[in-house]
């Protein structure tokens, strides 16, 4: 996949998912603009992916602020001279269920996978539009198919992420702008780790657990992720619009899931 002359924005790029897919897309020869609030894990991305041979530009912003997101979509296109590929990557995770949720708990996660999505698209679909095309790329979650304890916030924050894929791609269809969501499962990250940990568990054993429940018995792979992302954000892609595709190691084929405690770890 080749990416050589594409400027590329990405959302939340200062780690997980977000800096690895940054790397990806340097290596495949885009030009880069990474999203974070911290300013130093920005400039590690992004003089890590510029000693991969690429330019990469770090635009410090709180997807939680309004006024963040034309400040993004300006500032990119001035770095990159151009928008072809907008990656929707930042997220937030809160581990709680229906009754104990703060209030503050489920805006934040709504504030940042949903609204800050939805007031980027639209601000890099005009500027898009304008050029003739591009591509919206939206990470959603195994999460946001499927029912899961404790995960009330951000399961629904990532199948409203879902429906806004689907509803983008079919209002932008006729402007050659395609949009799908990418929902991967099972992915070692600090937000995975963070999350098992709150369930009462040590990193490994609660690690080892979920992945009992994934029909193939791993994790992906970073690349295994980063791979489907960029195959649905290139040219050889150019058909595909409106769609989920899933990278979850066959989870949201199996149907509900039994709670995690409820795993054999042995």
């Amino acid at each position: 996949m080749d990416f050589t002359g594409k400027g590329v924005v990405v959302t939340g790029g200062t780690s997980g998912i977000g800096a690895a897919l940054a790397l990806a897309f340097a290596k495949a020869g885009a030009a880069l603009v990474i999203t974070g609030r911290d300013a130093g894990r920005g400039a590690d991305v992004r003089r890590t992916v510029e000693e991969a041979g690429a330019s990469c530009v770090f635009v410090q912003a709180d997807l939680r602020d309004p006024g963040a997101y034309g400040r993004i979509v300006e500032e990119s296109v001035g770095a990159l001279g151009r928008l072809d590929v907008l990656v929707n990557n930042a997220a937030t995770l809160h581990r709680t269920n229906l009754m104990d949720a703060a209030d503050e708990q489920w805006l934040d996660t709504m504030a940042v996978n949903v609204n800050a999505a939805f007031f980027l698209s639209r601000e890099a679909a005009r500027v898009m539009k304008a050029a003739g095309g591009g591509v919206i790329v939206n990470i959603a979650s195994e999460m946001g198919r499927m029912g899961n304890p404790r995960s009330i916030p951000y399961g629904v924050s990532k199948a409203a992420l879902i429906q806004l894929s689907r509803a983008m791609a079919l209002d932008l269809a006729g402007d050659n702008i395609r949009v799908n969501a990418v929902a991967p499962g099972g992915t070692r990250t600090a937000m995975l780790e963070s999350s098992v940990v709150a369930q009462g568990y040590e990193v490994e054993e609660g690690l080892f657990a979920y992945s009992r429940r994934v029909p193939m018995k791993r994790f992906a792979s970073m690349d295994e992720v980063t791979l489907a992302i960029l195959f649905i954000a290139s040219d050889a892609a150019s058909y595909i619009t409106g769609t989920v595709l899933s990278v979850d190691g066959g989870t949201t084929a199996t149907g509900p899931k039994a709670p995690l405690e409820d795993a054999k770890i042995s």
